[in-house]
């Protein structure tokens, strides 16, 4: 991109900003590039990667989009000095490889890595949703080290080194594409909870000013305006004639949720292949 351009854009991300009403803009030079990294690690933690922006930023800071330019001549820039110190955080926070069996070490790792990545949002948006090559320009000396130990446990195993840098990178994206999936059905969660508690709000309301209505000038018949639906039980049964097995299940929601029992699991199943496919010792 053209200097000119990048000024026009520069210029457009600051218009967009809305005006601080009774808030006073910092001071000149009393910005720091940790103090914006830290606010946007913060900002992706709230909100999400995807809707980390620089006026965002600008605004969380109380500064103009300028000043943050100043720091960061790009957005991939900022996302870059974010991905070095989150991934150095995690990283460091990981157990240490062991001399435990490899089945046994690779499931401890990569439940310990799916567990950072539940309890520190900021992990998790940036592993899941950072651009790969940001990823990439993050990895630091101590993060190959971590890398390479991680492939040595499935050469130890006995897998040939292509073969262990292989499936190394399964179990990783394993464990990615499971916490997006337990992320992603825990906000289809909150927000249908939500959407439920205003829909019960209006109903009440509704049945409020219905009631208020009758008692006023006559019955309104049961299961009318205002009548709020039973919620399905918990546990829920099927009738063995339509679904023979799922009907012997004490509840079916046991097979399309996502808990750390499932995640588990499936981490066993990975180790169990792995030894089947190339043929080595589970332990």
């Amino acid at each position: 991109m053209e200097p000119w351009t990048m000024s026009c854009v520069r210029e457009s991300a600051e218009g967009t900003q809305p005006p601080t009403v009774g808030r006073r803009r910092r001071a000149r030079g009393s910005l720091s590039s940790g103090e914006i990294v830290a606010a946007a690690r913060d900002l992706a933690a709230q909100d999400g990667l995807a809707r980390l922006s620089m006026p965002a930023l600008a605004r969380r800071l109380g500064c103009g989009v300028m000043s943050v330019y100043r720091y960061f001549d790009t957005k991939d820039d900022l996302l870059a000095a974010l991905a070095d110190q989150v991934m150095s955080d995690l990283h460091r926070q990981l157990p240490p490889a062991g001399d435990g069996p490899w089945r046994d070490e690779l499931i401890t790792y990569f439940t310990a890595y799916r567990d950072l990545m539940e309890s520190f949002p900021a992990y998790r948006e940036v592993v899941l949703y950072a651009p790969t090559f940001v990823i990439r320009a993050a990895l630091t000396p101590a993060q190959l080290r971590r890398l390479d130990t991680g492939i040595g446990l499935l050469l130890r195993a006995g897998l040939p080194l292509a073969d262990a840098a292989a499936v190394y990178n399964v179990c990783f994206n394993y464990t990615r594409s499971f916490v997006a999936f337990e992320h992603a059905a825990r906000a289809a969660a909150t927000t249908a909870t939500a959407a439920t508690a205003t829909t019960t709000t209006a109903t009440t309301t509704t049945a409020t000013t219905t009631t208020a209505t009758t008692v006023a000038g006559g019955a309104i018949e049961a299961g009318g305006v205002g009548a709020v639906a039973a919620a399905p039980a918990s546990g829920r049964r099927l009738p063995a004639d339509e679904y023979p097995q799922l009907s012997r299940l004490a509840d079916i929601d046991g097979v399309l949720g996502v808990d750390e029992r499932g995640f588990r699991l499936g981490l066993e199943l990975l180790a169990t292949g792995i030894a089947g496919r190339y043929g080595v010792a589970e332990r």
